[in-house]
């Protein structure tokens, strides 16, 4: 399976990243854009962990960088995905999930986890992360 749907620029998102970045140091002081950002995705799971699926396929890179920055989140993975649907650095694959996030946020209902990942096929890819489901039922 070609996972070639929602997929962006690369051009695009390093430029957004640096913005961002900027922006961040701009208005809040903060050099960190990598671990600022994730402590925002941090504190919007702690409310609700079933929104981990706002994140479509990007989530299992954006769930790969909250655990190396020391958050427990589980051993759940899906290597392919991830390694599909990351950036070139923490700060790109930050940019590229909050920009999937937007997009899913305007065009899907909230807690949708069926994303079609290859456009060729049509085939239905489903997310599903039992370590933020169990989170859920808490």
């Amino acid at each position: 399976m070609a996972f070639t749907e929602h997929l962006f620029n690369s051009d695009d998102i390093a430029a957004l990243a640096q913005q961002r970045a900027s922006a961040l140091k701009e208005n809040r002081g903060y050099s960190d854009f990598p671990g600022f950002a994730l402590g925002v995705v941090e504190r919007r799971l702690a409310k609700d962990p079933l929104r981990y699926r706002d994140y479509g396929p990007y989530w299992w890179a954006v769930k790969a960088l909250l655990i190396d920055s020391d958050r427990a989140l589980g051993e759940r993975d899906d290597p392919m995905v991830r390694e599909t649907y990351q950036g070139a650095s923490a700060a790109e694959t930050i940019v590229m999930a909050d920009e999937f996030r937007t997009l899913y946020l305007a065009t899907q209902a909230v807690g949708t986890n069926q994303f079609i990942l290859d456009g060729d096929t049509g085939a239905i890819y489903t997310l599903e992360d039992s370590d933020m489901e169990e989170r859920a039922t808490v």
